[in-house]
């Protein structure tokens, strides 16, 4: 596991820890960045989006932090666009 990751999954002390910001979840991890370009609509777009993201997590260390799941990802497509 990365040092940053390390040291953010040490830190931890709140769910909010991992936002991007005060009123941001974003994926689940501040550490993940993939932009939402445009809202994906069909299962297929959403499959695309999802694979992003996932592939940035395991590329950042960010799935082997012990308070990171992936379902987050899930979360977030099935939220998205729903105001």
């Amino acid at each position: 596991m990365p040092k940053t990751i390390i040291h953010c999954a040490l830190n931890r002390s709140s769910s909010s820890h991992c936002q991007l910001s005060p009123s941001v979840l974003g994926w689940g991890c501040r550490f993940l960045t993939t932009p939402i370009e445009e809202i994906p609509i069909t299962a297929q777009e959403k499959a695309k989006l999802f694979s992003k993201v996932y592939r940035e997590a395991k590329q950042k260390g960010v799935l082997e932090c012990p308070h990171y799941r992936s379902m987050f990802i899930d979360e977030v497509l099935e939220n998205i666009g729903i105001n």
